[in-house]
């Protein structure tokens, strides 16, 4: 590992300097930023993914509609075959909008959600459609810098710390680790829940040396799992194939496996589109361990669901319950409170503006 880190070192080199000089442009305002009268909160990392935005941003939009405020989402829309600006309804489908903005619109009630290449516009386009909209939520647009976002949240994951890792290609850092400073709340995602103070404390101590925010730590919390095509109910007693097409599956993986009972990984790279013969693959593997659908509970994610839909003929047809597991987070000790309190008086304070 060690030597093929040095072989990509050199190209390290050139998009950090491609990278310096971006961020440069925008900091001395050669490149211009809009900034916005009304909240603007901003979800993103600085690495390529794993981090938990979605369940990040899910968590942000149920905290601005406890608290009375109407909020919209807006994504890119990775790989999503539509372009330009986008307003999802009940026809979108993962194809048109990309399956994390149908995962928000299929998952929330009152809530406007759309897609936009160019961010700045899509704002423009989603005030347009409805100027009630209390807050606009961004997902995955730290790097955006066209977009000067009131509130930045950035997540890194514990066991990737932003602060050991490298730039692309040696690592996975899409900037430098000095990027952080533009963080108003940094969270340490996906820990242990057993994690100990001085580790805690030891992780706070690395970021403070690139970022003066406040640092919040947070983990997975998975729901009950339920039937995504029809009311069936899951058999614990049987193995399970868990489809997935997400970044890292580790978790969620480990998860499954608490029942003790078998667990057949297949696994598709994160935002997969998935197609007829990755489900024939899926099919063939049960076949060739000797069993049939009888002996398997067929699990995956929210987000790879969206994606499924177009398929329920040949889950029909196979005869085969397809059952999801929903994830959210949660923050330890007082965390959950200061991070809350964080976000509402930045909501206050830009709406009084």
């Amino acid at each position: 590992m060690f030597v093929f880190r040095v072989l990509l070192f050199p190209f390290s080199v050139l998009y950090g300097l491609i990278i310096f000089v971006r961020n440069y442009l925008y900091q001395t305002k050669i490149y211009g930023s809009v900034s916005y009268d009304f909240p603007i909160i901003c979800v993103g990392n600085l690495s390529t993914g794993g981090t938990g935005k979605t369940p990040q941003v899910e968590y942000l939009i149920k905290l601005v509609q406890k608290n009375n405020y109407l909020p919209a989402t807006l994504s890119r829309g990775y790989k999503r075959k539509s372009v330009g600006f986008v307003l999802a309804d009940e026809n979108s489908t993962a194809d048109l909008i990309g399956d994390e903005p149908l995962q928000y619109f299929k998952k929330f009630k009152n809530i406007f959600v759309a897609v936009a290449e160019n961010r700045i516009l899509g704002i423009a386009e989603l005030l347009a459609t409805s100027p009630s909209i209390d807050a606009v939520i961004l997902d995955d647009a730290f790097q955006h810098r066209a977009v000067n976002a009131g509130f930045n949240v950035l997540l890194t994951r514990y066991d990737t710390l932003f602060t050991e890792d490298y730039l692309l290609p040696m690592g996975l850092l899409r900037e430098f680790r000095s990027g952080a400073n533009r963080a108003n709340a940094i969270v340490v995602s996906k820990i242990p829940t057993s994690i100990t103070h001085e580790n805690k404390e030891k992780i706070k101590a690395s970021i403070k040396k690139y970022s003066s925010a406040p640092v919040f730590f947070s983990f997975i919390k998975y729901g009950d799992v339920f039937s995504f095509f029809n009311n069936e109910q899951i058999n614990s007693n049987l193995e399970t194939v868990l489809l997935t097409g997400i970044a890292d599956h580790t978790l969620l993986l480990e998860q499954c496996k608490l029942n003790g009972k078998k667990v057949i990984p297949v696994s598709f790279s994160d935002h997969h589109r998935f197609e007829i013969t990755d489900l024939e693959m899926m099919h063939r593997a049960v076949i060739n361990e000797g069993k049939t659908w009888n002996d398997f509970n067929l699990i995956t994610t929210e987000k790879d669901a969206m994606r499924l839909m177009s398929f329920k003929f040949w889950f029909d047809e196979k005869k085969i319950n397809l059952f999801v597991m929903p994830i959210e987070v949660d923050f330890i000790d007082d965390s959950k409170t200061k991070f809350d309190d964080l976000i509402l008086k930045y909501m206050h304070h830009a709406k009084q503006q």
